[in-house]
């Protein structure tokens, strides 16, 4: 399946409070799927707590999901406002008061994964636009978005981040190996006022009718960085850590970080504003 595929073989159901185990019904027009339940229903066996109503589905081919969505009713009131409509399933269920309840499939497009800026495909001077991605340039103007929502695309990752911090030139989504998002992203910036300002706000609620969630904005941390070094001397090492101070933004390998007295001295005065705090991002423990 190409990148440019328009939809992808991965299906999330939403509202299945009531139908944990009868979504045969409409899983009976369509191919064999392999549904992994996520771990609040093993819970809510055990403690009987409410469940979170959703199930994963992943289908063996594309064509499934094209099928299951035909079967789907539309609807474009979409608040993300990304030129996306909304699918959703009657199902039956036995247990159901109303026997009959809407569902809503929750697909991902492939191309939602990546948006760049109109009329910005070019590489400028680099071999391709990977390797233009991944300069140094792009990288210090780039922002980690975690805890994302799984409708949010990376179109309405770049206006948001547009509408509030200025400028976006790319936006990325993080996908898994099935290529569904995993609650990451990434935003490279026009400009280093617009990153700063994003650094800056660090946390960002977004709110819409279909969701309330807080995500979180660090500097992207790169793992192929050297060390800044300390005291203008210079460090042949890797930067393994990553300063998130406003007053720093440099990397630094672990001995390098702890001779750096501002390091010392930052950490526990309590006074000091928290963009401007020195602290230590590493790439695994943020992208965890």
């Amino acid at each position: 399946m190409s990148a440019t595929t328009a939809k992808r073989n991965i299906v999330v159901s939403n509202g299945l409070n009531e139908y944990e185990n009868d979504s045969s019904d409409s899983d009976d027009r369509m191919s064999e799927i392999a549904s992994t339940l996520p771990n609040a229903f093993t819970i809510r066996e055990e403690s009987s707590s409410i469940t979170v109503g959703f199930v994963y589905a992943v289908y063996e081919n594309e064509e499934s999901v094209h099928k299951i969505l035909h079967t789907c009713s539309t609807r474009t009131d979409r608040t993300l406002d990304d030129g996306r409509c909304e699918y959703y399933l009657d199902v039956y269920s036995q247990r159901a008061s109303s026997r009959r309840k809407s569902i809503q499939i929750i697909p991902w497009f492939v191309e939602d994964s990546q948006w760049i800026a109109e009329g910005d495909y070019t590489s400028n001077g680099y071999g391709n636009w990977e390797q233009r991605l991944n300069s140094t340039e792009c990288i210090n103007r780039t922002v980690f978005v975690g805890a994302l929502h799984g409708m949010m695309t990376a179109y309405a990752l770049a206006r948001i981040c547009h509408e509030l911090f200025g400028d976006v030139e790319h936006a990325a989504i993080d996908t898994d190996r099935n290529k569904y998002p995993i609650g990451s992203g990434r935003v490279i910036f026009v400009n280093a006022h617009s990153y700063y300002a994003a650094v800056t706000a660090n946390y960002l609620m977004i709110k819409c009718d279909k969701f309330c969630k807080v995500i979180q904005i660090d500097p992207y941390v790169s793992d192929n960085v050297p060390c800044t070094g300390n005291n203008g001397q210079w460090c042949p090492n890797m930067g393994q850590y990553f300063c998130r101070s406003l007053k720093c933004m440099k990397y630094y390998c672990a001995t390098c970080w702890d001779l750096n007295s501002n390091h010392l001295t930052t950490q526990t005065n309590e006074c000091e504003p928290p963009a401007m705090v020195h602290k230590p991002l590493m790439r695994n423990a943020r992208t965890a």
